[in-house]
Parts: structure tokens; C-alpha cells; sequence
């Protein structure tokens, strides 16, 4: 009930108590029309929101945090009586509120709201609940009607690339965005030689030229070796283990499911296969080479339920399926500390993605 209609069964209420105190039957039928009219009013505004469906139109998968479009389509499918001045407010699952307003409904017809927003969180998604509100007829009574839509949302983990892969310098022969191809690099210095048809100008030395020439000898170069190893392909191990009895935060778990998404778009991005197994998933194999696996690979980290029970036999045995021309790259939501020395040595050494450097966003990586 609104102010107005409290102020109204007030004075009807004063009416009839007045009427009947001073047998005034004008004033105490004043009071029961009032009363009556309240009445019809609750009814009329109860009939105003039956038989109103709502129907959600938007994309199947988004990513947490990036606006998408959507269209709320609310439906009259009564014969008799239109809708009026009626409040959709929607709920996307607990997470986003939206809403807005149709100020009128025809009968067999429909009203389209045209919505924008965006889910903070990953997540499976799939029940939404709507609230209809309206003040009509007069205004007396806030009428409400609730119930859910169903309507599939997949969220994926919003993409965060880590520090460690550009701080290190894991990808800096791998990437072809860096400028130079890995021939050209300059690689580390061996020595010097006499130079050889093909040696490029540059790569002369020319105080040893000097000396050189003046034992009559000919020009000297400077020798490298070939650059670094370059990374073919990488693992990306997800775990949850920790040996320290770190509290378990299930903000670092989704953060460290973010550090995931975005790990496998960079590699996905310079052009590196990669491949995903991650304990909550049961240790499978997801290959993230193609546009089609990596959407694979972002359902598996949407649906991702923390495992509880990982063991260090499960590290091993993760670690020891990555072939010898992969690097590891290891995410985990639990400090590096407390896992980083249970995993076997290998030929390439693994990235560590600690997540303690990622608790707040201004905290700088150790």
C-alpha cells in the first residue's frame, strides 16, 4: 500500500466510525465506497500484472566486465485489458541489476527494452529473476509479481595477462610482434673471426680490423651464438595445491582463473600452441592452438568449481606429460611459495605465476 492509499483508508475508516457515532448514513456510506474503491483498485492492479511473460534476448557467451548488448521483450498475451505502467527489474542470476520501464502494453501484443550491461563475474548462468512492480489503476496499492526466466549465459573469465611472461622475457624471441625475427637477433657473444662473404657491416670490429690490417691480415667480425631457445609450444598447468596451509580465498581463485584466460589469449595471439590441463577438470588434455579450442578452453575455465583434494603425486604426474619442447607455465591459487618446490626439474624451466603479486590491483610484483 502507497501513501496514498493509507491516506485514503484512513479518511474512509474516520468516515464510517463519524458516521455511525453521529447515525449520519451519507457520511458512513462515504467511508464504505472509499473502502470499496480500494478494493477494486487491489484487484485491478493484481489482474494488470497476470498473465505478463518476459522474454531475454542476448548473447550465449560473454566475458566478465565487457558490455553486451540485450533485449527485454515483455509480452501481453491477455484478450481483455491492457497493461499499464509496468517495471521490469531484472536480476542476471544475483550478480546485475537492469531494468526499465513500459508506460503501456496492448493485448496480444509486446514492449521491448533495449538494455546494456555487464556481469562482473564468471559464472554458468542460466535462472534469472524478474520483478514486475505497477502503481496502476490510481496509484493506492504497489502491485509486484515475481518469477524466473531461463535463458543460458556463459561468463568467461575476464582475460588478465601476467607480469611473469613479459618481466621475464619468456616470449621475447617467441613473439612476432617484437620487431625482429629470431634471425636477426644478436644472441650472446662468442668471440671474433675473420670476416667471411655474407657478414654484415655492422658485426665489424673495427679496432681488431686495425690491428689486423696492420699484420697484414684482413678485416675481423664479431661472432655470436645462436639466440636462446625458442619456445615451440607451452603447458599451462592450473593446480590448487598449497603445502603451507594457506587460507583458501576463493578471490584469488577466480583471479587466478582470470590469469588463465588471459594467459592462453596472449600465446593464442603471438601465434604459440599451447595446451590447458588443470586439476579441477580432472587433469584433461584441452589443446588451445585454434580459435575453436581456445572457446573450448574459456567454457572449461567459466564452469571451473575449485578442487579440493589435489596431491603432489597429481603435480608430478601433470608436469611429467609436458613434451621437450614445451615450456611449463604454471598458475595456481595459492602462493608460488608453497607448491614451487614440489615440481620436478626440468630442461626448460617452468614459469611460476605467483599469485600473492595480483592480491590488489596497485601492489607491485616482488
Amino acid at each position: 500500500m502507497t501513501l496514498r492509499g493509507v491516506i485514503l483508508a484512513s479518511l474512509s475508516g474516520a468516515c464510517i466510525v463519524a458516521g455511525m457515532w453521529r447515525a449520519d448514513g451519507v457520511l458512513a456510506a462515504l467511508g464504505v465506497a472509499g473502502w470499496c474503491l480500494m478494493a477494486v483498485a487491489r484487484w485491478a492492479g493484481g489482474w494488470n500484472l497476470s498473465g505478463l511473460e518476459v522474454t531475454i534476448g542476448c548473447p550465449a557467451k560473454v566475458h566478465a566486465g565487457a558490455m553486451f548488448p540485450m533485449t527485454v521483450e515483455l509480452r501481453n498475451d491477455r484478450r481483455v485489458l491492457d497493461a499499464f505502467a509496468v517495471t521490469l527489474d531484472l536480476v542476471m542470476a544475483g550478480k546485475t541489476r537492469v531494468g526499465g520501464r513500459a508506460a503501456w502494453v496492448a493485448t496480444r501484443s509486446a514492449a521491448d527494452l533495449d538494455l546494456r550491461l555487464a556481469v562482473p563475474e564468471r559464472g554458468n548462468l542460466e535462472r534469472h529473476r524478474v520483478w514486475l512492480t505497477s502503481p496502476f489503476p490510481l496509484g493506492l496499492f504497489l502491485n509486484r509479481a515475481g518469477f524466473q526466466v531461463m535463458h543460458p549465459l556463459l561468463v568467461f573469465p575476464k582475460p588478465m595477462i601476467p607480469r611473469e611472461l613479459r618481466a621475464e622475457g619468456v616470449l621475447a624471441d617467441a613473439s612476432p610482434l617484437a620487431g625482429t625475427s629470431v634471425g636477426d637477433a644478436a644472441g650472446e657473444p662468442r668471440g671474433l673471426r675473420p670476416w667471411r662473404g655474407g657478414d654484415s657491416p655492422r658485426r665489424i670490429a673495427w679496432a681488431a680490423t686495425m690491428r689486423s690490417q696492420a699484420r697484414g691480415s684482413g678485416l675481423v667480425v664479431r661472432e655470436a651464438d645462436p639466440p636462446g631457445f625458442q619456445p615451440l609450444r607451452f603447458l599451462v598447468i592450473f593446480h590448487s595445491f598449497g603445502a603451507d596451509g594457506s587460507l583458501i580465498r576463493p578471490d584469488r581463485f577466480e583471479r587466478a582463473l582470470s590469469l588463465a584466460s588471459g594467459t592462453l589469449r596472449h600465446l593464442h595471439g603471438a601465434g604459440l600452441p599451447a595446451r590447458l590441463i588443470a586439476d579441477f577438470d580432472g587433469w584433461k588434455d584441452h589443446p588451445a592452438a585454434t580459435r575453436a579450442q581456445m572457446g573450448a578452453c574459456q567454457e572449461v575455465l567459466a564452469r571451473a568449481v575449485r578442487a579440493a583434494g589435489t596431491e603432489v603425486h597429481d603435480l608430478h604426474a601433470a608436469a611429467e606429460r609436458a613434451l621437450e619442447d614445451e615450456s611449463l607455465i604454471i598458475i595456481s591459487d595459492m602462493p608460488a611459495a608453497a607448491w614451487r618446490t614440489v615440481f620436478p626439474r626440468r630442461r626448460l624451466a617452468g614459469l611460476a605465476v605467483d599469485i600473492i603479486h595480483y592480491d590488489g590491483t596497485r601492489k607491485k610484483p616482488r
